[in-house]
């Protein structure tokens, strides 16, 4: 009851993570539509205010709930999140929601039970159709004629072959490509379209061979798709070898990067790597079930995008995790760094002192990163520094008492946070005349429930 108090700022109390379930049911019914939605946006509702805000008057609150959306619990690489799903009853009630934006919403929700999703395939609205074929996924492969006739644009058509539970049939491929060769749009408008074609068609359909074969010769001939069928999982091996030996370094690594693919073939292939780019990452190899020596040989193959891929599994052996924290690549320790549970900790030293990045934080955080490298990042002259060290449990306490007379406010805030100080310390900076030193000691993860019983009991909640 203390925490729907009138004094406490609602809206900011229907966003925490750890609102008690007797409070939402209080702020449910709360006559503010922005706290309602804010509430509606919560991940971890309770069903029976789940059901309320279904039913709530306004539809901005019943959009909110619809959607789904991600949401961030920290400021690094671990923080992001998606909300859990509704009852189903819920879901029900919201695709009969008479309001288009509401049931649009609600199309783009991941955990939408497969039956509702069929089911607003047929919405009268005909964008709401199209958003429930998109964003099924996977999309059922069975019913890919129906997909394709509520996706027209050539970007949905794109995603949607994207999210297949299986092979695109021959005789779909040829309706698209028919399609994009009638429309009098713009090609390059359908370039995407047509390599997500060329990387997703049947080519080994056994009851449409000659047509399997002509879209392989076509895609074949064509040096805009010979990178999209090169990846295509049903491409004829014999074709596969053919390209791994092509002039083109992009379609050599799409080769490289086939599943199933013979690893003396892969590790014969020169393939050059941009250590930069985000984007080399072998999909299939973040889910393999790899054994310890699969994994030792991935984190040894010459293949930087492998070696990356590896390196974003958290559940690696330790001599993989050896191994690819010696690795010539930025990007391959950096992902150690930030993913591994047993990064060790001078390669964490190390990178933090040279990456700025939001990970940054989550470097600090790990159990492995060391004090001393921490202390020197909190006596940096870079308040940058200082305050991603200053809640470091290992730092000396002169060290943290010099934080918090930080000339920069947020340096001080985070210091107060820190984990090793003192109750008795503690106390007192709550009762410090500067904001930032007291907020940030009211969040102090070692502060006493009996000391916040009495903050709450002064400032008469």
């Amino acid at each position: 009851m203390r925490l729907a108090a009138v004094t406490i700022d609602r809206t900011e109390l229907a966003r925490r993570r750890d609102l008690p379930a007797q409070a939402a049911v209080i702020l449910a019914g709360d006559e503010e539509v922005k706290l309602r939605s804010e509430l509606a946006a919560h991940p971890h509702l309770p069903a029976e205010v789940q059901i309320v805000l279904a039913r709530d008057v306004d539809p901005r609150v019943r959009g909110r709930l619809a959607e789904g959306a991600e949401y961030f619990t920290t400021v690094g690489v671990h923080g992001r999140h998606f909300a859990g799903p509704l009852s189903h009853e819920v879901y029900d009630l919201l695709a009969r929601d008479p309001e288009p934006k509401v049931r649009r919403a609600l199309a783009f929700n991941r955990h939408l039970p497969d039956d509702i999703r069929a089911r607003m395939l047929d919405d009268g609205d005909a964008r709401t159709a199209a958003i429930a074929a998109v964003e099924w996924n996977p999309a059922p492969t069975a019913r890919i004629a129906e997909l394709l006739a509520r996706v027209t644009g050539a970007f949905g058509r794109e995603l949607l072959l994207l999210r297949l539970d299986g092979p695109l049939p021959a005789g779909a491929a040829r309706g698209l490509l028919a399609d994009i060769e009638s429309s009098p749009a713009d090609p390059a408008d359908s370039e995407g379209l047509l390599q997500q074609i060329a990387a997703t068609a049947d080519l080994a359909a056994d009851l449409a061979a000659d047509l399997a074969a002509d879209l392989t010769d076509r895609f074949l001939a064509d040096p805009q798709l010979r990178v999209a069928v090169a990846a295509n999982p049903t491409l004829d091996p014999r074709h596969v070898a053919a390209l791994a030996h092509d002039p083109d370094n992009q379609v050599r690594a799409a080769v490289v990067a086939r599943h199933g693919l013979d690893p003396v073939l892969r590790e014969s292939v020169a393939v050059e790597y941009d250590d930069g780019s985000s984007g080399n990452t072998v999909a299939w190899l973040l889910t393999e079930d790899l054994s310890a020596s699969d994994q030792v040989a991935f984190a040894r193959s010459r293949h930087q995008v492998f070696r990356k891929t590896l390196a974003m599994r958290t559940d690696l052996s330790d001599e993989a995790v050896e191994i690819l924290a010696l690795d010539e690549s930025f990007a391959v320790r950096l992902f150690v760094c930030e993913r591994q549970r047993n990064a060790p900790g001078w390669l964490l030293a190390h990178m933090a002192a040279e990456w700025k990045s939001y990970s940054r934080w989550d470097m600090l955080a790990h159990k492995n990163f060391p004090a001393d490298a921490a202390t020197a990042l909190a006596r940096s002259d870079d308040p940058h520094d200082r305050v991603v060290a200053a809640a470091h449990p290992g730092l000396p306490i002169e060290t943290i008492e010099a934080l918090l007379a930080d000339h920069a406010d947020h340096v001080r805030r985070h210091a107060a946070t820190n984990p090793s100080i003192p109750t008795d310390r503690l106390i007192t900076l709550l009762e410090a005349d500067e904001t930032a030193v007291a907020s940030g000691a009211a969040t102090n993860r070692t502060l006493p429930v009996v000391t916040m019983h009495q903050v709450l009991d002064r400032a008469g909640l």
